[in-house]
C-alpha cells in the first residue's frame, strides 16, 4: 500500500492552498481574530477534503482528533507556562526579575539583545514548544518595551535557537524522518545556522530602534554572533547538538553582557515601564528566578539515561489505526500519538518546578493566601482563547496532512521549481512551522519530501535538509500558535494581526537570504 493520493495537477495544488489562504487573509487583511481565522480554515478543509480529496466522515473525525491530541500536547504546555508566570507576578517576582535584568543591561538596545536575541535562545534550547515566548516577552514588557514590539522581538530573537533547540528533538525527527547520519548532519546544519544567528539579531535590533540601532550595535551583533555560531558548531562537533541552542545562548548573553559593560554600545538611556524601578526590590532576584532555575535543572535531568528508563512506559497518548482515502492516499496507524511523557514533557516538568518552588516559598513565608486560585482564575482568561484558535489550527493542519492536500502542496512546489528549488525550500520548511507552530512536526510534514525531492535533482541531499530545518525555526516568528502564545501573556489577545505585520517582512526577508545561501553551496561552490 502507497501514498499514492491524488494527482499533482494545478487544480489540487490551488485547492489545497486555499485553507491557508483563509488563514493568512483572514488575520493579516480581514483582521479576524486568529481563532476565529482558524475556526473557518479547519471548515474549508474539511469541505475540500470531502469534495476533492477522497475523504469522508470518518478520516476527517480521526484527522480531527489528532489535532485535538496535538493541540493537548501544546497547550499543556502553554497553560503550565502561563500558570507558572502569573503565580511569580502574583508574587511579586516578576517586577524582581525584570529590574534585575534592567540593571544588568540597561539600555534598551542592549534588553533586546542579550535578553530577546540571545537568552531567549537559551529558553529555546532548554524547553521550546513556546516557552521562550511565555517566559521571555512578559520580561522585555516588564523592561519598558511596548508589548507589540516586546512580542516581535522575542519571536524573531530565539527563531535562530529552534532548529537544535528543546534540547535537540527537532534536530533528531530531522534525523529519523530522512535517514540522514546524525553526525554530519549536524556539522553542516550548525555551520548553516551562522547566518540566521547573525541576520536575527540584525532584525531584533532593526525592530527595537531602526536602522540607527543596528549600525549602533553592529559590532556587538558581530562579535555576539560570531561567539554563538562558534559555541553551535562546537558543540554540534563533538557530537551534543541537544545542548546546541543552551550552550550558544548563555554564551551569547554573557559575551554580550561584557561588550555592553565595556561600553561598546556607548552610552544607553534606560526606560523602565513602571514604578518598580525606582524602588528596592522587596525579593531577591535568585530566590524569583527559582522556578525558571528548576525548568532547566529538570529539563537537563529529563534527558539522563536513568530518567529515560524510567519514563519510557510513562506515557499518555492516543492509538489512531491506518486511514485511506478514496483516492489512496494513506496514512499510517499511530500508537500514542502526541505523546506526552510524565517525566520528559515540558508541561510536567514546569509543573514540578511550579509545586518546588511553590513549597519553598511557603516555608519562607513568601507565600500569601489566594495566590494560586487568582493565578488559575487568570490563566484560564488568558488561555482560552489561545486554546481555541490552536486547536482548530492544528486539527486544519491534520486534515490537511491526512487527505493528502499538504503533500500535494509541498510537491507541486517541489515539482514546478526544478533548479531554483534551493531558493524555494526554505518556504516549504516555513510551511508547516506556520500550520503547527512546530518546527519538529515541519520536520514530520516535509523533510523526507525535500530530501527526495533533492535526490530527483542530483543535489546535496544535506543542505538541502539542513535548511528545511532551519527554514522551520525561523518561520516560528511568524506561526500563529506562537504568535497566540505572545499575545495572550502581554494582553494583546485579538490583536494578532499587529504582531504578525510586525514580523513577517523580518522572516521573510530571512528565508529567502537562506534559500539564496541554499542555491550558491548548491550550484556555485558544489556545482
Amino acid at each position: 500500500m502507497t501514498n499514492q493520493g491524488p494527482e499533482v495537477n494545478i487544480i489540487n495544488a490551488i485547492l489545497s492552498s486555499v485553507p491557508i489562504f483563509i488563514l493568512v487573509f483572514g488575520i493579516l487583511v480581514i483582521k479576524w481574530t486568529a481563532p476565529k481565522a482558524a475556526a473557518v480554515a479547519w471548515i474549508v478543509a474539511v469541505i475540500i477534503a470531502l469534495v476533492s480529496f477522497g475523504a469522508d466522515i470518518t478520516i476527517i473525525a480521526i484527522g480531527s482528533s489528532k489535532g485535538l491530541s496535538l493541540s493537548v500536547f501544546i497547550l499543556s504546555i502553554l497553560f503550565s507556562s502561563v500558570l507558572l508566570y502569573n503565580v511569580i507576578d502574583r508574587l511579586g517576582g516578576i517586577d524582581v526579575i525584570g529590574q534585575h535584568m534592567t540593571n544588568l543591561v540597561g539600555g534598551s538596545l542592549s534588553q533586546s539583545l542579550v535578553v530577546g536575541w540571545a537568552f531567549s535562545g537559551f529558553m529555546q534550547g532548554v524547553a521550546g514548544f513556546g516557552v521562550p515566548v511565555a517566559v521571555v516577552t512578559p520580561l522585555m514588557m516588564f523592561m519598558g518595551f511596548k508589548p507589540v514590539k516586546a512580542t516581535a522581538i522575542v519571536l524573531v530573537g530565539h527563531a535562530w535557537a529552534v532548529s537544535f533547540g528543546s534540547l535537540g528533538s527537532s534536530f533528531y525527527t530531522l534525523t529519523l524522518v530522512t535517514g540522514l547520519p546524525a553526525d554530519e548532519l549536524a556539522h553542516i546544519k550548525a555551520l548553516l545556522t551562522t547566518l540566521p544567528i547573525l541576520l536575527s539579531g540584525v532584525a531584533v535590533a532593526h525592530i527595537e530602534g531602526g536602522m540607527s540601532s543596528v549600525k549602533k550595535g553592529a559590532s556587538t551583533i558581530l562579535l555576539m554572533g560570531i561567539a554563538m555560531a562558534l559555541t553551535n558548531w562546537g558543540f554540534s562537533y563533538i557530537g551534543a547538538p541537544q545542548i546546541a541552542s543552551i550552550a550558544s545562548g548563555l554564551v551569547g548573553a554573557g559575551t554580550g553582557w561584557i561588550l555592553i559593560n565595556l561600553g561598546l554600545l556607548g552610552k544607553e538611556i534606560t526606560k523602565p515601564s513602571s514604578d518598580m524601578h525606582k524602588t528596592k526590590p522587596r525579593h531577591n532576584f535568585h530566590l524569583m528566578f527559582l522556578p525558571y532555575y528548576l525548568v532547566v535543572f529538570l529539563s537537563f535531568l529529563s534527558q539522563t539515561p536513568w530518567i529515560k528508563d524510567i519514563s519510557a512506559t510513562w506515557y499518555w497518548g492516543l492509538n489512531y489505526p491506518e486511514i485511506e482515502t478514496a483516492l489512496g492516499f494513506v496514512s499510517a496507524q499511530q500508537e500514542s500519538y502526541a505523546k506526552i511523557r510524565m517525566l520528559r514533557h515540558p508541561a510536567p516538568l514546569l509543573l514540578s518546578a511550579l509545586a518546588l518552588s511553590c513549597f519553598i516559598y511557603m516555608i519562607m513565608g513568601l507565600w500569601t493566601r489566594g495566590t494560586m486560585l487568582y493565578s488559575l482564575k487568570r490563566t484560564y482568561n488568558q488561555s482560552l482563547s489561545s486554546a481555541i484558535g490552536v486547536g482548530a489550527m492544528i486539527m486544519m493542519a491534520i486534515v490537511m496532512t491526512d487527505v493528502g492536500m499538504t503533500t500535494t502542496l509541498g510537491r507541486a512546489m517541489a515539482q514546478s521549481t526544478n533548479m531554483v528549488f534551493p531558493i524555494l525550500s526554505p518556504f516549504m520548511g516555513m510551511l508547516g512551522t506556520f500550520l503547527t507552530g512546530s518546527n519538529t512536526s515541519s520536520n514530520i510534514m516535509f523533510a523526507s519530501l525535500q530530501v527526495e525531492t533533492a535526490s530527483a535533482l542530483g543535489i546535496d541531499k544535506f543542505i538541502i535538509a539542513a535548511t528545511q530545518s532551519l527554514s522551520g525555526g525561523i518561520g516560528s516568528s511568524i506561526a500563529p500558535a506562537k504568535v497566540l502564545v505572545g499575545t495572550a501573556l502581554v494582553g494583546l489577545s485579538g490583536s494578532e494581526n499587529k504582531v504578525l505585520r510586525k514580523t513577517m517582512p523580518y522572516c521573510l526577508a530571512i528565508l529567502v537570504i537562506l534559500g539564496i545561501q541554499a542555491w550558491i553551496i548548491t550550484y556555485v561552490l558544489k556545482g
